[in-house]
């Protein structure tokens, strides 16, 4: 019986041991999907910003707010800790409010007077 015992705690063993092991793996292979999710938030994102700045114009409040979409997105991947290809979408249009700058400017004429 003392074999019957020890050939049971092994089994036990060995079984808790594959089940925490497939955990881990999983979480692995997790984070690689957070990656391709980001990028395909983004590519979406900046879809949209692209057809508003089309039909609207660039400065727009349809722009403005797909703009907060992106920006509200590249925080979801920061908080996934997915990156993404900054070179392609933290540029130009994409990048912040395109109007901020316009208003330093308008604002720095006003002060003048």
């Amino acid at each position: 019986m003392t074999r019957n015992k020890l050939w049971s705690r092994l089994v036990v063993a060995s079984t808790l041991a594959g089940g925490l092991a497939l955990a881990f793996s999983g979480t692995a292979r997790a984070d690689r999907d957070w990656k391709e999710d980001c990028h395909r938030r983004l590519e979406a994102d900046r879809a949209r910003i692209d057809r508003d700045a089309s039909r609207h114009g660039e400065h727009s409040r349809q722009v403005d707010a797909d703009v907060d979409k992106m920006n509200a997105d590249r925080q979801w991947c920061k908080d996934h800790k997915a990156d993404w290809d900054h070179d392609r979408f933290d540029i130009g249009i994409y990048f912040g409010h395109h109007d901020d700058h316009h208003d330093d400017h308008h604002d720095d004429h006003h002060d003048d007077r």
